[in-house]
């Protein structure tokens, strides 16, 4: 036999043997598949609504109100699997912030021996860029998931502004109080790197629960969850605290009286749709290189 007719015959005999062993592989339904080969890595994307909070220590404690207030939020995330029940992900999200503050001021000094009481009240709105490195627990395995998740978070606040309003209270704490129209102040001073600190790190972690949604030849991850987020640094300015602020004018947006330290809080749900980087096994009718 010719040299070039065996290899032919050996070319042919390998691959009906890998034609073979490729097709007697176990087929798996949409409905009942176990892959114990998941996908690695997974891909993203991240929607949801996010609640700000600014919370104050120290100064004088003066005790103040929050008014609930929402936003959106969105964004991207790649998610590497570290072993069947642990992963770590790399997330970035554009938020839009908002938060609302009012408090009294109470036996003021505005002249020798003449004090006023004053309700302040100041709206934050702005846009946020976060980067965070979750690590994800998931306490069980199947098609639904409970999981827990903690990380950090770097914080980068971009434009935004700050309306502050000032008003007289007249007969405060009686039947008869009132607020004073008569030298009442709105002012809008513009955010900027003397009156929010330029960026921040915090710690963020939650709680959610993974849904796998199989199909004839994918599947797909949704994850729902919610979680708190508190940054770590005080984010007062030197220039706030100093009162060297510029571009303040009327309603003096940084009372002394709350002065101290002040965190950017936040707590987020949000839904992720999660594309793993992987195909499963399809059925009897697919193609020749679909498989695994």
């Amino acid at each position: 036999m010719k040299k070039s007719n065996i290899i032919i015959l050996l070319a042919l005999l390998l691959m009906g043997t890998a034609a073979h062993a490729q097709f007697n592989k176990p087929l798996q339904s949409s409905s009942n598949r176990v892959n114990p080969n998941e996908a690695k890595y997974n891909i993203g994307l991240i929607g949801g609504v996010t609640m700000t909070q600014w919370v104050h220590f120290g100064g004088t404690k003066t005790p103040y109100n929050y008014k609930f207030n929402f936003g959106p939020t969105a964004g991207l995330t790649v998610e590497r699997m570290l072993n069947k029940s642990t992963s770590v992900s790399l997330e970035g999200l554009f938020a839009m912030r908002n938060t609302q503050l009012n408090y009294d001021v109470v036996n003021f000094p505005v002249a020798l021996n003449q004090n006023k009481d004053y309700y302040r009240q100041y709206d934050v709105d702005y846009q946020e860029v976060n980067v965070q490195v979750p690590i994800t627990f998931y306490l069980s395995n199947g098609n639904i998931r409970p999981y827990v998740f903690v990380g950090p978070r770097f914080s980068l606040p971009l434009s935004g502004k700050m309306i502050w309003q000032k008003k007289e209270i007249l007969n405060y704490g009686t039947p008869e109080q009132q607020y004073s129209e008569t030298g009442a102040t709105i002012d809008t001073v513009e955010m900027n790197a003397q009156n929010l600190r330029s960026w921040n790190v915090g710690l963020v972690a939650g709680a959610g629960v993974l849904f796998k949604i199989n199909m004839n030849n994918y599947y797909l991850l949704l994850k729902l969850d919610a979680s708190a987020h508190a940054t770590a640094i005080n984010s007062f300015t030197k220039e706030e605290i100093n009162g060297e602020a510029t571009n303040v004018i009327g309603a003096a947006y940084i009372d002394p009286y709350l002065l101290g330290m002040r965190f950017n809080t936040d707590a987020t749900v949000k839904l992720t749709i999660m594309f793993p980087l992987k195909k499963q096994l399809k059925g009897a009718c697919m193609k020749w290189g679909d498989y695994d």
